[in-house]
């Protein structure tokens, strides 16, 4: 009986602790000024490569248009992002959600940064607060999120936001694959591919993002 209760005050705890977190989270977000667009991307990319500098030129395009940036507070994709969102004259921030023991560490630039014990709690408020997304290419993590975005979507749990991919070549085969094999199957279907664009044209990601916060 003893141990029984101790284990429902050890998970109650810990729910407050989680709970606390997200409301820290919430208030350091909506302390900083919107409206918000979230950059999703691999940690892994170097500072050097292609996608990453269409990162940080469409996070400049969007602190230039005061519109903040929320990344993971990582590196690679995320990195690049902050770094493009550095912008004294603009009043939008970088903002990066990061969750602790990953081993990636604060990148540079983000201005304003804080990490959370668990995956759903940043996935919670990046969804939270965005008016759009953009999803740069990137491993299980940046699948992850976005197949979240979707799901809440596809499920009526959030309003339709713009959601752009970047990196036809890279999105291709992920493409074929919804095209070829989940709308035959009908586990997908076209509507639900309308959910989201997929482009190399980084003023069409703008101004589709842009327009999608002008809007909120």
């Amino acid at each position: 009986m003893f141990s029984r209760l101790s284990m429902c005050c050890s998970l109650a705890c810990r729910l407050m602790y989680t709970f606390f977190q997200i409301l820290y989270g919430a208030w350091k977000i909506s302390g900083s000024g919107g409206p918000y667009v979230s950059i999703f991307g691999g940690a892994r990319f170097a500072q050097d490569d292609p996608y990453a500098h269409k990162a940080h030129a469409l996070a400049g395009m969007l602190v230039d248009a005061n519109i903040s940036v929320l990344t993971g507070g990582g590196p690679g994709i995320m990195e690049a992002a902050s770094c493009g969102a550095v912008n004294p004259k603009s009043t939008a921030k970088s903002i990066g959600i990061s969750v602790k023991d990953l081993g990636e560490g604060r990148n540079p630039c983000v201005q304003i940064y804080f990490e959370l014990d668990h995956f759903f709690a940043r996935k919670w408020l990046l969804t939270r607060y965005s008016s759009a997304f953009v999803v740069f290419p990137g491993g299980f993590g940046t699948l992850d999120e976005m197949a979240e975005v979707l799901t809440l979507i596809q499920t009526k749990r959030i309003k339709p936001v713009p959601i752009v991919l970047i990196g036809k070549e890279y999105w291709d085969p992920f493409m074929h694959w919804i095209k070829t094999e989940a709308i035959k199957h009908g586990t997908v279907s076209e509507k639900d591919v309308a959910l989201f664009t997929v482009t190399d044209d980084l003023h069409q990601a703008f101004c589709l993002v842009r327009d999608e916060c002008a809007v909120t």
